[in-house]
Parts: C-alpha cells; structure tokens; sequence
C-alpha cells in the first residue's frame, strides 16, 4: 500500500511542475509567428480600406463639382478669361444674368489655391461686389500649375459661337497623377454667351479678358 501511495504521490508531483523551459520558448515562437501573420492582414486591410476611402472621397468631390459647373455654366452669360491670381491660385469667373425676376445677375468665381490643394468658390451680385466666404468644394486636388492648369476659358469665334470653359482636376491623395484618386476632365458650354460677350474681347492674345465682366473683387 505505501508503494502504490508513493507512486501516485509522484505522479501527481510531476503533473504539477509545470512547463519546462524547451517547452515555453518553442510555445512562444509559435505564438510570435501567428501574431505575425494576424497582424500582416491586420495591415493589409487597413490599406485597402485607406485606399478605398481615398477613391471614394475623390470621386464624390470630383462628381460634386462637375454637377454644380454643369449646372451653373450652361446658363453664363459670359466667362472670363482664366488666368493666374495672387500667391499660387488659379482662378475663372462667369456671370449669369439668367436669375430669379426682382434679383441682379449673378458672379460666380472659383480659385484653386495651390499651397492648400483646395478648390473653392465664391459668389457675389452684381449690385453688392461683396462676395460671400470662400467655400471649399474639393481637397486634395493636385494639379500642377505649370502642366495642368485646372480653368482654360475658349472664347467664341466663328467655329465656336459660344464660350467654353474646360476644367481639369486631379484629385487624390499623394503626388499628382496618382493612382488613388480621382480625375474631372470636362468641357462646359455657355449657352447664352456669344461672339458678342463682353469678356470675349482678347486683343492682345494673353488668355485673358481685356474687358471683364464681374468687376468688384479682383483676383483672389
């Protein structure tokens, strides 16, 4: 009896003396490597839900612009001539004289500011050349001023009897020409313009308007 009692007594010692050192740290590379790969998919969804977001945003700026300039030129009577501002903008102007009855025509001016990568616009009337704040329609926007000037006003002529704005944006996070992101590449008719408009008078052949229409705040 004290044999079998000695016997259980060791067998029950060596149940509870635990891990051996060999044993703990081949437990613990195993656990490093399944940790590894969790996190590696872990990192790999974060990416693609960052891009997607980033698709996404771009493309829901760029649709929000072309929506409000499809809309809004058509009905110009006249654009101005794009051309540079102040301090790294580009900027465009039109007047809409096609209003509501018992209110003045309308200037709408849009600037991309280069420095903040911002695309926004502003409005004014033309009896109160105070306009509203500059309202943001789109980040990201990486145009490069040099070979990818964001407003390009075509005026009328013979071929083309009504103005035309071409507006191209490149928008997405990272460099210019990316490839998250989104591009608006689009030309809008003026409809009620006309080889007559008064910002269509280019004399001197810089792109600009020599007789402006929206007079008030200037360049921005």
């Amino acid at each position: 009896m004290s044999r079998v009692r000695a016997a259980l007594r060791r067998r029950t010692e060596g149940a509870d003396g635990g891990m051996s050192l060999v044993e703990l740290i081949v437990a613990m590379g195993i656990f490093t490597v399944v940790v590894s790969v969790f996190m590696a998919g872990i990192v790999v969804m974060t990416k693609s839900t960052a891009r997607a977001q980033a698709v996404g945003d771009a493309g829901d700026s760029v649709r929000k612009v072309f929506q409000k300039l499809d809309k809004e030129v058509r009905y110009a009577s006249a654009v101005n001539g794009a051309g540079p501002g102040s301090a790294g903008t580009y900027y465009v102007e039109y007047l809409t004289t096609a209003v509501e009855p018992g209110t003045k025509p309308l200037c709408t001016q849009w600037r991309y500011v280069a420095s903040s990568r911002q695309l926004q616009v502003r409005t004014w009337r033309t009896d109160a050349p105070t306009p509203t704040a500059w309202r943001t329609m789109a980040t990201n926007v990486r145009n490069d001023l040099t070979t990818n000037k964001p407003f390009v006003t075509t005026f009328a002529g013979t071929v083309a009897l009504k103005q035309r704005l071409s507006v191209r944006l490149d928008v997405g996070p990272g460099p210019a020409g990316g490839r998250k992101g989104a591009e608006l590449d689009a030309d809008f008719v003026a409809r009620n313009s006309s080889i007559d408009a008064q910002s269509n008078r280019d004399d001197d052949g810089n792109g600009l308007s020599d007789y402006p229409v929206c007079p008030g705040p200037g360049r921005p």
